[in-house]
């Protein structure tokens, strides 16, 4: 994937996460509580498939050919989080 789409994919879903955070600490605790959770279970996993190497494939969902293509967890993320 192109580096520079990525980053800027990266900020948006991080923004939105960001956003996530806030809105948790207006919210009752246990509800405000598992948003955090939520949050950060999503970026622990997308940490873990940010692209990586010189050709910014992400090592955990390559595919055998060695797709350049976003990966899948990038795609769930930015298709829940990245809305118009």
């Amino acid at each position: 994937m192109d580096d520079i789409l990525f980053r800027a994919l990266a900020d948006r879903v991080g923004r939105y996460l960001d956003g996530v955070d806030r809105l948790s600490s207006a919210q009752p605790w246990e509800v405000g509580r598992e948003l955090r959770r939520l949050s950060g279970a999503w970026r622990s996993l997308l940490g873990q498939h940010a692209p990586t190497g010189r050709k910014r494939r992400c090592v955990g969902c390559q595919s055998p050919r060695g797709s350049p293509a976003m990966c899948s967890v990038w795609r769930v993320a930015c298709g829940w989080f990245l809305r118009a």
